[in-house]
Protein backbone atom coordinates (compact mmCIF):
# COMPACT_ATOMS: atom_id res chain seq x y z
CA UNK A 1 0.00 0.00 0.00
CA UNK A 2 1.23 3.49 -0.84
CA UNK A 3 1.98 5.82 2.08
CA UNK A 4 0.38 8.84 2.01
CA UNK A 5 2.65 11.47 1.37
CA UNK A 6 2.27 15.24 1.18
CA UNK A 7 1.18 16.91 -2.32
CA UNK A 8 4.62 18.56 -2.36
CA UNK A 9 6.21 15.71 -1.81
CA UNK A 10 4.39 13.49 -4.56
CA UNK A 11 5.32 16.88 -7.08
CA UNK A 12 9.11 16.81 -6.15
CA UNK A 13 9.27 13.17 -6.21
CA UNK A 14 7.94 12.94 -9.51
CA UNK A 15 10.84 15.78 -10.68
CA UNK A 16 13.39 13.51 -9.10
CA UNK A 17 12.75 10.47 -11.17
CA UNK A 18 12.16 12.81 -14.76
CA UNK A 19 16.11 13.98 -13.73
CA UNK A 20 17.91 10.89 -12.18
CA UNK A 21 16.25 9.35 -15.89
CA UNK A 22 19.19 10.92 -17.56
CA UNK A 23 21.67 9.39 -15.24
CA UNK A 24 20.63 5.52 -14.24
CA UNK A 25 23.64 4.05 -17.19
CA UNK A 26 26.13 6.05 -15.70
CA UNK A 27 29.33 3.44 -14.67
CA UNK A 28 28.89 5.12 -11.18
CA UNK A 29 25.30 5.92 -10.50
CA UNK A 30 24.86 8.00 -7.65
CA UNK A 31 23.46 11.24 -6.61
CA UNK A 32 24.34 13.74 -3.76
CA UNK A 33 21.45 15.59 -2.58
CA UNK A 34 22.28 19.10 -2.90
CA UNK A 35 23.12 18.14 -6.57
CA UNK A 36 19.79 16.92 -6.71
CA UNK A 37 18.65 19.92 -5.10
CA UNK A 38 20.90 22.43 -7.50
CA UNK A 39 19.41 21.03 -10.83
CA UNK A 40 15.82 21.33 -9.32
CA UNK A 41 16.58 24.55 -7.24
CA UNK A 42 15.17 23.58 -4.18
CA UNK A 43 16.57 23.17 -0.90
CA UNK A 44 19.24 19.59 0.28
CA UNK A 45 16.80 19.37 3.42
CA UNK A 46 14.08 19.28 1.42
CA UNK A 47 15.49 16.37 -0.90
CA UNK A 48 16.40 14.24 2.11
CA UNK A 49 13.31 15.26 3.46
CA UNK A 50 11.21 13.72 1.02
CA UNK A 51 13.59 10.56 0.50
CA UNK A 52 13.69 9.74 4.21
CA UNK A 53 9.62 9.68 3.42
CA UNK A 54 9.99 7.10 1.08
CA UNK A 55 11.99 4.72 3.11
CA UNK A 56 15.35 5.61 1.26
CA UNK A 57 18.72 6.80 3.13
CA UNK A 58 21.93 8.21 0.92
CA UNK A 59 25.51 6.78 1.64
CA UNK A 60 27.25 9.80 3.10
CA UNK A 61 30.59 9.36 1.15
CA UNK A 62 28.66 8.40 -2.02
CA UNK A 63 25.22 10.15 -2.30
CA UNK A 64 22.16 8.09 -3.09
CA UNK A 65 22.51 5.01 -5.36
CA UNK A 66 19.92 6.75 -8.64
CA UNK A 67 18.36 3.03 -9.54
CA UNK A 68 17.59 2.45 -6.05
CA UNK A 69 16.18 5.46 -5.86
CA UNK A 70 14.43 5.45 -9.30
CA UNK A 71 12.77 1.84 -7.68
CA UNK A 72 11.72 3.49 -4.90
CA UNK A 73 10.12 6.32 -6.05
CA UNK A 74 8.49 3.92 -8.77
CA UNK A 75 7.12 2.30 -5.74
CA UNK A 76 5.80 5.43 -3.47
CA UNK A 77 4.40 7.64 -6.08
CA UNK A 78 2.95 4.95 -9.23
CA UNK A 79 -0.27 2.89 -9.27
CA UNK A 80 -0.16 -1.14 -9.59
CA UNK A 81 -2.42 -0.84 -12.27
CA UNK A 82 -2.16 1.17 -15.76
CA UNK A 83 -4.31 4.46 -15.33
CA UNK A 84 -5.57 5.57 -18.23
CA UNK A 85 -5.62 9.69 -19.18
CA UNK A 86 -7.75 12.09 -21.59
CA UNK A 87 -6.38 14.94 -23.50
CA UNK A 88 -9.32 17.58 -23.60
CA UNK A 89 -8.49 20.39 -25.92
CA UNK A 90 -4.62 19.59 -26.18
CA UNK A 91 -3.77 17.21 -28.68
CA UNK A 92 -0.18 18.39 -29.75
CA UNK A 93 0.55 18.07 -25.75
CA UNK A 94 -0.94 14.90 -25.56
CA UNK A 95 1.57 13.35 -27.93
CA UNK A 96 4.33 14.80 -26.38
CA UNK A 97 3.21 13.50 -23.08
CA UNK A 98 2.74 9.85 -24.17
CA UNK A 99 6.28 9.75 -25.88
CA UNK A 100 7.72 10.32 -22.29
CA UNK A 101 5.15 7.44 -20.59
CA UNK A 102 5.87 5.47 -23.08
CA UNK A 103 9.76 5.64 -23.60
CA UNK A 104 10.05 5.12 -19.84
CA UNK A 105 7.08 2.43 -19.35
CA UNK A 106 5.39 4.09 -16.58
CA UNK A 107 1.29 3.27 -15.03
CA UNK A 108 -0.25 6.28 -16.85
CA UNK A 109 -1.10 6.12 -20.72
CA UNK A 110 -2.58 8.26 -23.29
CA UNK A 111 -5.96 6.92 -24.15
CA UNK A 112 -7.53 9.38 -25.95
CA UNK A 113 -7.19 13.08 -27.30
CA UNK A 114 -10.49 15.12 -28.09
CA UNK A 115 -10.84 18.56 -29.93
CA UNK A 116 -13.44 20.60 -31.41
CA UNK A 117 -14.38 19.50 -35.44
CA UNK A 118 -12.15 16.32 -35.43
CA UNK A 119 -13.44 13.75 -37.22
CA UNK A 120 -14.41 10.86 -34.83
CA UNK A 121 -11.59 8.32 -33.74
CA UNK A 122 -8.64 9.93 -36.18
CA UNK A 123 -5.38 8.15 -35.01
CA UNK A 124 -2.27 10.64 -34.76
CA UNK A 125 0.60 9.11 -33.92
CA UNK A 126 -0.88 6.47 -32.59
CA UNK A 127 -2.78 8.20 -30.12
CA UNK A 128 -6.95 8.08 -30.76
CA UNK A 129 -8.38 11.77 -31.41
CA UNK A 130 -11.95 12.14 -31.36
CA UNK A 131 -14.54 14.66 -31.40
CA UNK A 132 -15.44 16.44 -28.23
CA UNK A 133 -18.81 15.81 -28.99
CA UNK A 134 -18.53 11.78 -28.61
CA UNK A 135 -16.17 13.22 -24.89
CA UNK A 136 -18.64 11.12 -22.15
CA UNK A 137 -19.41 8.28 -24.19
CA UNK A 138 -16.06 7.69 -25.14
CA UNK A 139 -14.20 8.36 -21.65
CA UNK A 140 -17.00 5.78 -19.86
CA UNK A 141 -16.34 3.03 -22.11
CA UNK A 142 -12.75 3.56 -21.70
CA UNK A 143 -12.66 3.74 -18.41
CA UNK A 144 -10.53 6.70 -18.52
CA UNK A 145 -9.74 8.51 -14.49
CA UNK A 146 -7.82 11.35 -15.42
CA UNK A 147 -8.35 13.81 -17.99
CA UNK A 148 -5.98 17.29 -18.98
CA UNK A 149 -8.34 20.57 -19.77
CA UNK A 150 -7.56 23.34 -21.98
CA UNK A 151 -10.52 24.37 -23.93
CA UNK A 152 -11.66 28.09 -23.88
CA UNK A 153 -12.87 29.80 -21.19
CA UNK A 154 -16.86 29.90 -22.70
CA UNK A 155 -16.84 25.81 -22.84
CA UNK A 156 -14.25 24.98 -19.43
CA UNK A 157 -17.52 24.60 -16.65
CA UNK A 158 -19.82 22.66 -19.49
CA UNK A 159 -16.66 20.52 -20.11
CA UNK A 160 -16.44 20.08 -17.04
CA UNK A 161 -19.15 18.52 -15.83
CA UNK A 162 -19.65 16.54 -18.81
CA UNK A 163 -16.34 14.98 -17.39
CA UNK A 164 -17.02 14.77 -14.10
CA UNK A 165 -20.48 13.00 -15.21
CA UNK A 166 -17.94 10.30 -17.32
CA UNK A 167 -16.80 8.63 -13.81
CA UNK A 168 -13.43 11.11 -14.55
CA UNK A 169 -11.74 11.05 -10.94
CA UNK A 170 -8.89 13.61 -11.14
CA UNK A 171 -8.67 16.94 -13.43
CA UNK A 172 -5.49 18.57 -14.44
CA UNK A 173 -6.88 22.14 -15.39
CA UNK A 174 -5.04 24.27 -18.31
CA UNK A 175 -8.38 26.34 -18.31
CA UNK A 176 -7.90 30.27 -16.85
CA UNK A 177 -11.13 28.99 -14.83
CA UNK A 178 -12.10 27.55 -11.88
CA UNK A 179 -13.43 24.37 -11.85
CA UNK A 180 -16.59 23.69 -9.60
CA UNK A 181 -16.79 19.83 -9.15
CA UNK A 182 -17.56 17.64 -6.63
CA UNK A 183 -15.39 17.57 -3.59
CA UNK A 184 -14.39 13.61 -4.49
CA UNK A 185 -12.46 15.19 -7.60
CA UNK A 186 -9.44 15.99 -7.60
CA UNK A 187 -8.44 19.14 -9.31
CA UNK A 188 -4.58 20.11 -9.87
CA UNK A 189 -4.65 24.12 -11.30
CA UNK A 190 -1.82 25.17 -13.55
CA UNK A 191 -2.14 28.66 -14.39
CA UNK A 192 -0.09 29.12 -17.61
CA UNK A 193 -0.99 32.36 -18.23
CA UNK A 194 0.53 33.63 -14.61
CA UNK A 195 3.19 31.34 -15.84
CA UNK A 196 4.00 33.48 -19.40
CA UNK A 197 3.64 36.99 -17.37
CA UNK A 198 6.12 35.92 -14.91
CA UNK A 199 8.43 34.63 -17.26
CA UNK A 200 7.80 38.30 -19.06
CA UNK A 201 8.69 40.21 -16.14
CA UNK A 202 11.54 38.12 -15.01
CA UNK A 203 13.68 37.30 -18.09
CA UNK A 204 15.02 40.17 -18.86
CA UNK A 205 16.00 40.53 -15.28
CA UNK A 206 19.34 40.64 -14.07
CA UNK A 207 20.03 37.24 -12.35
CA UNK A 208 20.14 36.87 -8.59
CA UNK A 209 24.32 37.37 -7.08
Amino acid sequence: MRANLPENTVERLSQYRRILLNYQFLEHAFIFSHNLARILKTNPANVRRDLMLIGVAGDVHKGYDINELLASISTAIDKEEQEKIAFVGIGDMGRAVAEYFNHYNTKLVIAATFRFGKPSNQLIEGIPCYNIAEMQQVISSLGIKICVVAVPREFAREISSIIVNSGVRGILNFSSVPLQVPKHIYVEDYDIITKLEKIAYFMDLPPAP
